[in-house]
């Protein structure tokens, strides 16, 4: 009998301690969350600068797709850190010395009449100083069709949105380009 007493008093005890936890807890959070929700306006990015700038990637990929590189090259960050993931030919660039040679074989390699590029866009954020676009896009080059499912990440560099990354798939298995 005085086992169950003992149980029952150390089970009351541990359900007093939780309750005491969860309190304990919530009075902690209340301030963070305060700090959370006062966040002033000035301190986020305006959507409508990297909504921008996505319009003005889409334009440099149609130019892109005619043969001409400058545009979306304009884009870019031509810093060390900038990166290019190339599913169609299995490679990996770090640095703008080695994306901007990528970029213009690319664009040199899709030269040709009646060219076209369009795009479904599938998702996009922007924070104060990173933001992400991940889209599909379908090219007519020179007769071939290629599809792509790409992720490309932006960073504010002096203010400006710059592109610091891109990752292409080929949907379909077409290659156009040579390594």
């Amino acid at each position: 009998m005085n086992r169950k007493i003992s149980v029952f008093i150390l089970l009351i005890l541990l359900a007093s301690s939780f309750k005491y936890r969860a309190k304990t807890v919530e009075a902690d959070a209340s301030p963070v969350l305060s700090k959370v929700t006062k966040v002033s306006a000035s301190e986020l990015s305006s959507p409508g600068d990297f909504d921008a700038v996505v319009n003005k990637m889409q334009e440099a990929n149609r130019q892109f797709s005619q043969g001409n590189p400058q545009l979306f090259k304009l884009l870019w960050s031509h810093s060390e850190d900038v990166t290019i993931f190339d599913g169609s030919s299995n490679q990996q660039l770090t640095g703008w010395e080695l994306v901007e040679p990528r970029l213009d074989l690319v664009s040199e390699q899709m030269q040709g009449d009646n060219n076209s590029y369009t795009f479904a866009k599938i998702a996009s954020k922007a924070g104060p100083d990173m933001g992400y676009l991940v889209q599909t896009e379908h090219y007519k080059i020179n007769s071939n069709v290629i599809d792509l499912r790409v992720t490309t990440l932006f960073r504010k560099e002096n203010g400006v949105w710059k592109i610091i990354h891109r990752q292409a798939d080929d949907l379909g298995g077409n290659r156009i380009v040579k390594n």
